[in-house]
């Protein structure tokens, strides 16, 4: 399930904002290890690695330069505001043994029987919180959306999850939902208010030929 991958990172001795912009300019990016019980370790990686880990919700495998290798997930990643340019990426250092507690996204496959009838499926959720060990971190949570009708949701207790992870949080949370289309109900509410205006005129107009 896990989609573990290594980034070569190396152990970053100077410290500052100074120095984090020296990295950035030349091309890396900053970053920090904590967790576990170890003592924080300051990294830099390449610009490249770090790009690799947008959308990647499992164990990273740290190869640190004369250090051997840790494993993290990746728990925060900062951007610029204007730019979108990384600026600096947190890891929690995770142990083999011990579960973790992060979001996941969660991914829609398939097309709702509702949508047929004119429904239109709405994702509540992006993402859920999952408690595994690192070694059970799946990627993605896909969900087989095929049988959901009109007026029926998707919970979060409805969903397979694999073995050994479970839920954190609300299981009565909806996940998905498919209703009525804004537009159907437009093109309803048009239908019947003519249906009305016709009626009215009708009646007006047997009124004056009764006068």
């Amino acid at each position: 399930m896990s989609n573990a991958f290594t980034i070569s990172v190396q152990p970053r001795q100077a410290f500052g904002s100074a120095n984090s912009r020296r990295l950035r300019r030349g091309g890396s990016v900053p970053a920090v290890l904590y967790g576990a019980g170890e003592p924080n370790l300051n990294l830099s990686m390449d610009y490249d690695s770090a790009e690799k880990l947008f959308g990647h919700s499992g164990v990273v495998e740290l190869k640190i330069d004369g250090q051997g290798k840790r494993s993290a997930i990746t728990k925060e990643i900062a951007n610029h505001p204007i730019s979108g340019k990384i600026l600096h990426v947190d890891f929690l250092a995770v142990k083999a043994d011990e579960p973790v507690i992060l979001p996941v996204p969660v991914i829609s496959e398939g097309t709702a029987v509702g949508e047929k009838s004119g429904g239109q499926l709405e994702q509540i959720l992006r993402e859920i919180e999952v408690e595994c060990l690192p070694a059970n971190v799946p990627d993605a949570i896909r969900v087989d959306v095929s049988a959901l009708e009109l007026d029926e949701s998707l919970l979060i207790a409805d969903l397979q999850l694999g073995e050994g992870v479970t839920a954190v949080g609300d299981p009565e949370q909806t996940v998905f939902q498919v209703r009525m289309s804004r537009v159907a109900d437009v093109d309803e509410e048009s239908e019947e208010e003519a249906e009305g205006g016709e009626e009215e005129s009708q009646a007006a107009s047997e009124a004056g030929d009764e006068a």
